[in-house]
């Protein structure tokens, strides 16, 4: 029982670094995207159906517990306190990026803002957060997802630049 208590402190604790220390301002994004003018209905037709076959069975594994719908969430969110920080987590992630509704992502960035932000958290390592990480181990993306993630970033990006 002390190990579950110690477990719960560092949690807690951990919670400050969450999306390695980025501040939202706490009001509500709307999810639905402002689309780039500049890009074809079409182009991010075919962006979606890329990520839909080849990156969000990944992400289904890694990422969508919090950037998506949570649909079976772990024994330990019944805890009072520990659900509410997770909830908030939740919230947070998905006020940043929401997957939810596949691509384009909702939360507050553009089209082309989302891939290069993914692009940097797959460079830098920094998703999912330590405390996520701690409670689950295999949430990191292995050196093959990586490289299926980055390779439909680049060819997005190039989709996107493309059509300006």
């Amino acid at each position: 029982m002390k190990e579950f208590y110690l477990l719960i402190s560092l949690f807690v604790s951990l919670n400050a670094f969450s999306h390695g220390g980025e501040k939202h301002a706490g009001i509500a994004v709307e999810v639905k995207k402002v689309l780039k003018k500049d890009v074809s209905l079409s182009d991010l037709e075919n962006i979606n159906a890329m990520y839909v076959s080849k990156v969000k069975p990944i992400f289904s594994n890694k990422c969508l517990s919090c950037h998506g719908i949570y649909k079976n969430k772990p024994w330990y969110h019944v805890i009072p306190g520990v659900k509410q920080l997770m909830n908030r987590d939740i919230d947070e992630a998905k006020e940043h990026m929401d997957m939810s509704n596949d691509f384009p992502f909702g939360g507050h960035g553009e089209n082309e803002e989302d891939l290069n932000s993914l692009k940097e958290s797959i460079k830098e390592d920094n998703m999912p957060p330590i405390q996520y990480k701690m409670m689950h181990w295999s949430s990191t993306l292995t050196k093959e997802e990586k490289i299926k993630v980055l390779n439909w970033i680049n060819t997005s990006l190039t989709t996107i630049k493309k059509g300006e």
